[in-house]
C-alpha cells in the first residue's frame, strides 16, 4: 500500500488517517486506533493472497485487519498487486507463510523461527503472527467493500 502513496495524497487533501503502525505511538495509542478502524468512514487495505476464482485469503496477529474488512467501516477498499494472485486457497497459504509473514515478522521485530530462518516454522512462539486465517469468499452482505487488482508487484 506504501508503494502507491495513497497516506500522503490523502494527508495533503486533510483527511483524517487511522495508522496504528506508526512507531511513535505507544501501545494504549495503537490500541485505540486499531478500534477506532473498526467504525471509521472508509477502510483502505491490502490482502495477503486473492485466488483466481476471487476468494480473498489472510493472516493476522490480532485481527482488526481482517476484522474492519469484513465488518465496521462505511466502505472498504481492498488492493492487491499482481503477486498477490495464486490458484487457490492452499496456494495462498503457502504464498503468505513463504513470502509475506517471514518478512513481515523481521519488520515487526518479532522473535520468531521465521525471523532467524526466513521461512515459517508453525512455530509456538508467543510472538507468533500466523494466528488468524480468514478466507472472504463473497462480499460480506452488510459492508461495501471493493476490491481494486493493480497490474504491478504491491508489498509482501
Amino acid at each position: 500500500m506504501a508503494d502507491l502513496k495513497v497516506a500522503e495524497a490523502l494527508r495533503e487533501m486533510g483527511k483524517e488517517l487511522l495508522i496504528h503502525g506508526l512507531p511513535e505511538l505507544s501501545p494504549e495509542e495503537r490500541l485505540t486506533i486499531m478500534r477506532r478502524q473498526l467504525t471509521c468512514d472508509l477502510f483502505l487495505t491490502g490482502t495477503n493472497a486473492l485466488t483466481l476464482t476471487g476468494c480473498l485469503v489472510n493472516i493476522d496477529a490480532t485481527g482488526n485487519r481482517v476484522a474492519s474488512m469484513v465488518f465496521g467501516p462505511k466502505k472498504v477498499i481492498i488492493v492487491a498487486g499482481r503477486n498477490k494472485l495464486v490458484e487457490d486457497e492452499e496456494e495462498a497459504i503457502k504464498r503468505i507463510k513463504a513470502y509475506a509473514a517471514p518478512p513481515n515478522a523481521r519488520r515487526l521485530n518479532c522473535k520468531t523461527p521465521c525471523v532467524e530462518t526466513g521461512f515459517c516454522a508453525d512455530c509456538n512462539s508467543p510472538d507468533r503472527i500466523c494466528r488468524i486465517i480468514t478466507v472472504m469468499e463473497r462480499k460480506p452482505r452488510l459492508t461495501d467493500v471493493r476490491v481494486l487488482v493493480v497490474n504491478e508487484d504491491l508489498g509482501l
